[in-house]
C-alpha cells in the first residue's frame, strides 16, 4: 500500500473516531456530576454576574474560557434542561482546547521524524484513552495542560536545536498560563520540564535567558496578581475540608494487595495503596465519576460479557494499566523518547509526596483520592502517545490498524459498550441527545437505530418550545401579520441583543420573534462584562505563539 494511502486511511480513521468520542461523551455523560463541579461552579457564577468574587484559589483563565460556551448557551437555555445545556457548554470548549493540544502533539510529532500515518492511528485510539477522555468530561483546569504542553516542548525544543531565542519568548505566555491555573499543575510542569531536559538545561548560557525570563516573570506575575484579586484568595492558599487534614504512612507507597486488585477493585478498597488506586485508575474509572457515575448513561443498561471474570471492564482496565505501566518502564526503540514515555511518574511522585503531607495536609485516609490520575492525565497522555507511536511504527499496516480497533473497542467496552436499550433507557438517552451539539449527527444514527424521530434542540425550540399544532396568525390586509394566542402557551419574556423585551402569547408569535434574533429573558445570565483583562491578553499572547510555531515548523518542512 502506498504511503499516500496508509496517510489518508489513518486521517480518516482519526477523524471518525475524534468526533464519536464526542459526540459519545455529550449524550452517555453529564459534565455536572464531574469531580468538583459544584465547587468550581462558583467561577461561572462570577463570570455571569450572580456572584461577587469565586472565593477559589484556581486560576481564572480555564473557567473564563469556558464561561463563553456557556454564555453562548444562552440562546438555547432551556431552564429544566439546564444541566444538558451546561455540560455540552463544557464539553464543546474542553473539545476546543484537546483539538489545540492535539495539533501540537502532531507537530511536535512530525519533528521528531515519526511517520503521520502512524500518528493519526496513534490519535485515533489517544481520542478513547480514559484518562484523556475523562480530562475532556468534566470541568476542571487540567485540559488546559494538554492544550498548551506540547507546543511547550516545540518551543524549547527548537532553542536547544537553533539557540532562537525567540522560541523561548514564544513559550512564556504559555508556560505563565499554566504555571497560574493550579499549584499542582506549576510544580508537575516545572519538574517535568526539568526532568526532560536537564543535560541541555545545564549547558544554558544564562544571559541569554534574561529576555525570555523576564518576560515570563512578568506575565506570571501580572496573571497571579489579578487572579488573586478576583478570587479574594491566592493560588497558594488552598483551604482543605477536615476530612484532608490528614497525611498518609509511609506504607501507602508499597501497600498493594494482588488478589483484591482482580476480584474487589472499587472505590475505597484500595484507600491505603498508592498503586493499587493507580492501576485501577489508569484505563479505568476507581472514583466513579466518569462513566461509572451513578448518573452517568455510560453506566446504565450495560450488556455483560466475559462473565468469567468477576469484574470484566475494571480487570481488562487493570490489564491495560499493567501492560502501560510495564512498556513505559522497559520497553524503548527510540532514545528520544525514553524519558517521555516515563514523564507520568513525575505525577505519581508529586501526588505521592502530597499525601505524604510534604505540601501541608491533603490526605483522607478513607478515600486515598488526593492520588487521581486526572491531576496528571497530560502527562500520562504524552507517555502513553509515545509508547503507542513506537509501537506501531515496528509493525506492519495490517497490525497496527487490527491494533487501534483492538484498543479501542477494549476503551468502548470498559466506557460501558455494549448496551441494552430498553423503552426507559431509550428515552432518557433521546432526552439528552436532543440537547447535544451533535444531534443532527447522532440522531440519524439512534433514529434509525430506534425507529423514532429526535427533536434536535435548535433556537426557536429553545425560546418557545416544541408544538405541532397552534393557531396560525392571520394575514392583514396592510400586509402585517396578526397572532393568535394559544390557550395551551404560557406567556414568555423574550429580550434581544439591542436589549429590547416584548413578552408573547402564542407559539406562532414566539416564532416570529425567534427568527428576529430574540431570546428568553433570563435574570442574571451574563448581563455584566466580566472579562479579566490580563488573562485575556496572555490568553491571546498564547494562541499568537501556537500560530508563530505553526508557521515555523512549516519553513521547517
Amino acid at each position: 500500500m502506498k504511503s499516500n494511502t496508509k496517510t489518508l486511511i489513518s486521517f480518516i480513521t482519526f477523524i471518525i473516531s475524534l468526533f464519536t468520542s464526542y459526540f459519545l461523551g455529550e449524550i452517555f455523560y453529564n459534565s455536572i456530576d464531574g469531580t468538583d463541579f459544584y465547587r468550581y461552579f462558583r467561577y461561572i457564577e462570577y463570570f455571569n454576574g450572580t456572584v461577587e468574587t469565586p472565593s477559589r484559589e484556581q486560576g481564572l483563565f480555564y473557567f473564563w474560557f469556558i464561561s463563553n460556551f456557556i454564555e453562548l448557551s444562552q440562546n438555547y437555555y432551556l431552564p429544566d434542561k439546564w444541566e444538558y445545556v451546561y455540560s455540552t457548554a463544557i464539553q464543546f470548549g474542553n473539545f476546543l482546547l484537546y483539538l489545540v493540544g492535539l495539533l501540537g502533539l502532531f507537530l511536535w510529532l512530525t519533528s521528531k521524524k515519526i511517520n503521520k500515518s502512524v500518528i493519526f492511528l496513534s490519535f485515533s485510539v489517544l481520542n478513547f484513552f480514559p484518562p484523556v477522555y475523562g480530562g475532556r468530561l468534566i470541568m476542571k483546569p487540567e485540559i488546559i495542560v494538554f492544550c498548551f504542553l506540547p507546543w511547550v516542548f516545540i518551543g524549547i525544543d527548537n532553542y536547544f536545536k537553533n539557540q532562537k531565542k525567540l522560541n523561548l519568548i514564544l513559550v512564556a505566555p504559555l508556560l505563565s498560563l499554566l504555571v497560574t491555573s493550579k499549584g499542582t499543575i506549576a510544580i508537575m510542569v516545572f519538574l517535568s520540564l526539568l526532568y526532560l531536559y536537564f543535560e541541555d538545561i545545564k549547558k544554558i548560557n544564562i544571559k541569554k535567558l534574561l529576555l525570555p525570563v523576564g518576560i515570563f516573570t512578568v506575565l506570571t506575575t501580572l496573571l497571579y496578581n489579578e487572579n488573586s484579586n478576583i478570587n479574594s484568595v491566592s493560588l497558594l492558599s488552598h483551604q482543605e475540608l477536615d476530612q484532608y487534614l490528614f497525611k498518609a504512612q509511609i506504607s501507602f507507597l508499597y501497600n498493594i494487595n494482588f488478589v483484591e486488585l482482580f476480584t474487589n477493585p472499587f472505590r475505597s478498597q484500595h484507600a491505603n495503596s498508592l498503586i493499587g488506586i493507580t492501576l485501577i485508575d489508569l484505563f479505568g474509572d476507581y472514583f466513579n465519576r466518569y462513566w461509572d457515575h451513578s448518573r452517568s448513561l455510560f453506566l446504565a443498561n450495560r450488556r455483560e460479557l466475559f462473565e468469567f471474570l468477576p469484574n470484566p471492564r475494571r480487570n481488562i482496565s487493570l490489564f491495560l494499566s499493567t501492560i502501560f505501566v510495564i512498556s513505559s518502564i522497559f520497553s524503548s526503540s527510540n532514545k528520544t523518547f525514553k524519558k517521555h514515555q516515563m514523564v507520568y511518574l513525575i505525577g505519581t511522585l508529586i501526588l505521592a509526596l502530597t499525601s505524604l503531607g510534604l505540601f501541608g495536609l491533603h490526605f483522607n485516609p478513607e478515600k486515598g483520592d488526593t492520588v487521581k490520575t486526572h491531576y496528571y492525565f497530560y502527562l500520562i497522555a504524552i507517555s502513553f502517545t509515545v509508547i503507542f507511536v513506537q509501537y506501531l511504527s515496528n509493525r506492519k499496516y495490517s497490525i497496527q490498524l487490527v491494533s487501534v480497533f483492538l484498543t479501542i473497542i477494549m476503551s468502548l467496552f470498559i466506557f460501558g459498550f455494549p448496551k441494552t436499550y430498553n423503552s426507559e433507557y431509550k428515552s432518557i438517552m433521546q432526552d439528552k441527545l436532543a440537547v447535544t451539539i451533535g444531534c443532527n449527527i447522532s440522531s440519524l444514527y439512534y433514529d434509525n437505530y430506534f425507529s423514532d424521530e429526535t427533536k434536535c434542540l435548535n433556537k426557536k425550540i429553545a425560546t418557545c418550545g416544541f408544538y405541532e399544532e397552534y393557531a396560525k396568525p392571520e394575514n392583514h390586509p396592510d400586509g402585517y401579520l396578526i397572532f393568535q394566542n394559544d390557550d395551551f402557551f404560557n406567556p414568555i419574556n423574550l429580550i434581544d441583543t439591542s436589549g429590547y423585551t416584548v413578552t408573547v402569547n402564542g407559539y406562532a408569535e414566539c416564532l416570529n420573534y425567534a427568527e428576529g434574533g430574540y431570546y428568553r429573558n433570563i435574570n442574571n445570565i451574563f448581563n455584566e462584562d466580566r472579562t479579566p483583562l490580563i488573562n485575556n491578553v496572555v490568553m491571546l499572547l498564547s494562541f499568537i505563539s501556537v500560530i508563530g510555531f505553526t508557521v515555523l515548523a512549516k519553513k521547517d518542512n
